[in-house]
């Protein structure tokens, strides 16, 4: 056998105290000799086959010892009448003529109290009535210093010997209607009469066997809801406010739903105007980007074509340098003919003018030479220059697309999306001259070519004041003024001689 426990009574939680049902006794009745039936915490639980005498404790316990009434419709558990008290004394094969028999409740208090309340039933072969006395005591029955319901030799007690037994302890009611009143005012305090008999009817509904197959679920709830106390005006008023306070909160409600679906479409409406100018402004930052890198490459091809020039000028200023040293060998040698006896005697005159003229004109050719290539790297320097200015504004361009991409992102509450859109543009692969930094790189190059050209500027550079190519040609290709032997030095020479 399995024993479950079950929850402990409100009295013990500390909910409150009331009186719980602690025994029960059947004596002398139907079939049952002297049973006593003994509830767990206010419950009890009856199992047997059937016509075992379940249903028959109901009938003749609860709610008869609380209702004394001897109606077969509220004795029988399936609302019959063919079942009555006198049949369940005298009846299924009982012998002798009289026979007496008590049920009696017995209830517990958290306080220490005990109440016994209780019915002795008589009845005879002769007459289909049945008397009843009804009881109530403060002692329990069958204790020690309780009452007993029966004598010595095991026979009920009389109503007078009852009585005598329940002494100071106890009463002997006259009536049912009395019997009632006390058991309602000891167990039901706060129930008024008809309440009491709706808390009975309700009993009586619960205790019909196999319920759940002829449920009325109308009539069972009437039964609970009568059975139920009254709710008093304060609980009804604040019930009403309480219902009142829904409705408003249900409008309000509604009301909420009804802003939050505008406030959704006009979000939606708002994402999609963010979005297409979060795509403008992207797409203006890419072309800036775009731009950029186009003026970036171009730069690195003017440079390289810068280099190349000044590569140019370096060996064209290497072989003016020749040139200068042939025409310094040329001018030794027109002095030594000078001084020569064929210069003085005249001989192979012609020969030397024609040798000299040479000599100038290849100088000439040289000094123009040169400053077609000084002008040559003035123009690729100022072009350089040009796309190096062209870098920084598109740069400084894509730097404010940029700025407004991102605030107009902010607005419109998609900034993440613009800073993984702005990452992933960064993630492309760099060349060099895309990004602000490599510009600046790039400029810093570009501010060194020109200092370069600027170091070695001096296209022809003369260490003798007096030889003929003792001068300096500017980068800026203008011509620069002719010094030391010229052509018509040697004339003046011709027309001395």
């Amino acid at each position: 056998m399995t024993v479950t426990e079950l929850a402990a009574p409100r009295a013990a939680r500390g909910v409150d105290a009331r009186w719980i049902p602690v025994r029960a006794g059947i004596l002398n009745v139907w079939r049952y000799y002297d049973e006593v039936f003994e509830f767990h915490r206010g419950r009890v639980l009856l199992r047997g086959p059937n016509g075992s005498g379940k249903s028959k404790v109901l009938e003749l316990l609860l709610p008869y010892v609380l209702d004394a009434s001897l109606k077969p419709s509220r004795l029988s558990t399936f609302g019959g009448t063919e079942r009555t008290m006198h049949w369940n004394l005298m009846g299924d094969g009982t012998g002798g003529a009289t026979r007496v028999g008590y049920v009696w409740l017995e209830f517990g208090h958290g306080d220490g109290r005990w109440f016994t309340c209780g019915a002795r039933l008589q009845a005879t072969v002769h007459t289909k009535n049945v008397t009843a006395a009804y009881f109530t005591s403060e002692a329990r029955v069958d204790t020690a210093d309780g009452i007993r319901l029966s004598g010595e030799n095991g026979q009920p007690l009389t109503r007078a010997q009852l009585a005598e037994e329940l002494g100071a302890s106890g009463t002997v009611y006259d009536s049912a209607e009395a019997y009632r009143t006390v058991v309602r005012q000891t167990l039901y305090r706060g129930l008024n009469e008809q309440r009491y008999d709706s808390l009975l009817t309700a009993l009586r509904q619960l205790r019909t066997p196999k319920l759940s197959e002829r449920l009325d679920p109308g009539l069972l709830s009437d039964l609970l809801s009568s059975a139920l106390p009254p709710l008093g005006e304060g609980e009804i008023h604040e019930i009403a406010e309480g219902f009142e306070r829904l409705d408003r909160q249900r409008e309000e409600l509604r009301l909420l739903d009804r802003d939050v679906a505008e406030a959704e479409r006009l979000a939606g409406r708002q994402r999609g105007y963010a979005q297409r100018v979060l795509r403008a402004a992207a797409a203006a930052v890419t072309s800036a980007g775009s731009a950029l890198e186009s003026l970036a490459a171009e730069v690195r091809g003017r440079r390289e074509t810068l280099k190349e020039a000044e590569r140019e000028l370096d060996a064209t200023t290497a072989r003016l340098g020749e040139q200068e040293a042939q025409e310094l060998a040329l001018a030794a040698q027109i002095d030594g003919l000078k001084e020569s006896e064929a210069y003085q005697s005249g001989r192979d005159l012609h020969r030397l003018r024609t040798e000299a003229q040479a000599a100038h004109e290849a100088a000439a050719r040289l000094r123009d030479q040169a400053g077609h290539a000084a002008r040559a790297v003035t123009a690729k320097q100022e072009l350089a220059a040009e796309a190096e200015a062209a870098a920084r504004t598109a740069a400084g361009l894509a730097e404010r697309a940029r700025a407004e991409a991102r605030h107009a992102a902010e607005r419109a509450g998609l900034l993440a999306v613009h800073e993984e859109s702005e990452h992933t543009t960064r993630d492309r692969p760099a060349t060099t001259g895309t990004t602000p930094d490599g510009t600046a790189t790039d400029r810093a190059t570009a501010d060194g070519g020109p200092q370069g050209a600027d170091d070695g500027g001096a296209l022809v550079r003369g260490d003798d004041e007096g030889s003929a190519a003792g001068r300096i040609v500017p980068r800026g290709g203008a011509e620069p003024a002719e010094a030391g032997v010229g052509r018509g030095d040697v004339e003046g020479g011709a027309v001395s001689w």
